[in-house]
This record gives structure tokens, sequence and C-alpha cells, in this order.
């Protein structure tokens, strides 16, 4: 299935207030994303309950992978469920990703941080 183009995505005009057009976008650079990204990240957790704690995430993921619905209210808890997992693990996944860049960024001015990688030896 192709991904979708910039273009087809649904687009919303939204005016800031003073100061908050600047606190996203430091914001999103801490969380290395772009402020595009950052705002949906946002709106995501208002409208679809992210950020669960490791409990109800784990709860939500053992339900959503053991359990079949028998009636079509539990089919719209289900796949409200699933659209919270996929945010989530989105999310945690930008995250671990900027964290990781941040840590090969870390660089000495000598560059013996970058040799010192190069020559550690993988366990055989």
């Amino acid at each position: 299935m192709a991904e979708k183009q910039v273009k087809d995505y649904e687009k919303f005009v939204v005016r800031f207030p003073d100061g908050m057009r600047d606190a996203i976008s430091e914001r999103a650079k801490a969380n290395g994303r772009s402020m595009n990204s950052e705002i949906v990240q946002i709106l995501g957790e208002v409208v679809y309950g992210l950020n669960n704690t490791d409990d109800e995430f784990e709860s939500m993921f053992e339900y959503v992978t053991t359990e079949t619905p028998t009636d079509e209210d539990e089919w719209r808890v289900r796949d409200r469920m699933l659209t919270q997992l996929v945010f989530e693990i989105t999310n945690r996944l930008d995250k671990e990703t900027a964290r990781l860049k941040a840590l090969f960024e870390i660089r000495s001015p000598d560059g013996f941080y970058t040799q010192t990688i190069t020559n550690i030896k993988k366990p055989t």
C-alpha cells in the first residue's frame, strides 16, 4: 500500500497566541521532531489519551493481541485501543530516536570518541 503524500493529508490553519509558536518550536526541537509532528503529537495525547503508563500500555497491548471482541461495542473499544497503541509506540520510537541522535552527536574535539567507537570489537 502506497504511503500518503503530504498533499493528501487534511490541513487546518491555526492562529497561535503570542509566544506559543516559539514554545512549540522549542519543545519540538527538544523532542527531535518538526513543529508539525510535535503539534500532531500534542493533539494525539488529548484526542486519543496517549502517554499511558507502562502498566496501562501493557494491559491494552495484551487485550488487543489476545481478546477477540464478541460484539460491535467491544470492536470499537479494541479499535480505539489499537489506535492508541500505534500512536504511543510511534511516540516512544520518536523519543528514543532523538536520544540516539543526541548520543551519536557527542564528539570530543580530537575525534577520540569516534575512534574509540570504531575500535570496539564485537563479542564472538
